[in-house]
């Protein structure tokens, strides 16, 4: 007989505390705990959700983990009611590497708040690097693996493959990213990269902001 690996009452607390009790969901973050009537109790509207589910039959299920691998938190993410509703409705869409980046940007972000940089801002607006990287995922994952080998290196060149070229640039292929000009474009309606090109190729420079997002310190 199958056990359920539901997630013990400390496991839930951590993986609301671990995202500041917000849902995980980027494009959602929303406030899941707060005041009640009861000067003395609290209203919760987040849950424990299981990254692959608790039992057989259940959304993104993995028959070879063990039922304690399945109360575990690292299969856990902690989502407001809807998206946890949602992801749990269409486990097509929702996968378990979603939920897996998802859990990761939301205790990135909640990192950045507790060091005083709520992802970065210009004056009073606040850069919403969680959205950010939902759009544009494979794209700031190849500059954040790129700034681990090359971590001083702030300009970048767009190219095709196709084409030959000479730097030490960072470099980026369209070939790779799907409407890559368009993405850089709106990292740049946020200040973090700035257009540096003057004759030939697309070249850009990171700024410290993205630099800093992509390698907290």
């Amino acid at each position: 007989m199958q056990v359920r690996g539901d997630f013990p009452t400390p496991v839930k607390v951590l993986l609301a505390k671990r995202v500041g009790y917000r849902c995980s969901n980027p494009n959602c973050r929303m406030l899941t705990i707060g005041p009640q009537v009861d000067p003395l109790n609290s209203v919760n509207i987040g849950v424990a959700a299981h990254i692959t589910a608790a039992s057989p039959g259940g959304p993104r299920y993995d028959k070879s983990l063990t039922s304690e691998e399945r109360g575990d938190s690292s299969n856990g993410i902690w989502l407001c009611q809807k998206c946890a509703k949602l992801v749990d409705s269409d486990s097509t869409r929702y996968t378990i590497e979603k939920l897996l980046n998802w859990k990761n940007l939301a205790e990135q972000a909640a990192l950045n708040e507790l060091e005083g940089r709520p992802g970065a801002s210009k004056g009073t607006e606040v850069i919403p690097f969680q959205k950010l990287e939902a759009l544009m995922p494979e794209l700031l994952a190849e500059m954040r693996e790129d700034l681990s080998k090359f971590p001083v290196r702030r300009e970048f060149v767009l190219l095709k493959k196709k084409w030959t070229y000479f730097g030490n640039e960072l470099h980026y292929f369209y070939e790779d990213h799907p409407d890559l000009r368009n993405k850089i474009r709106i990292l740049e309606n946020y200040d973090l990269v700035k257009d540096i090109t003057s004759t030939g190729v697309d070249r850009f420079v990171l700024t410290e902001e993205l630099a800093q997002h992509l390698m907290p310190l």
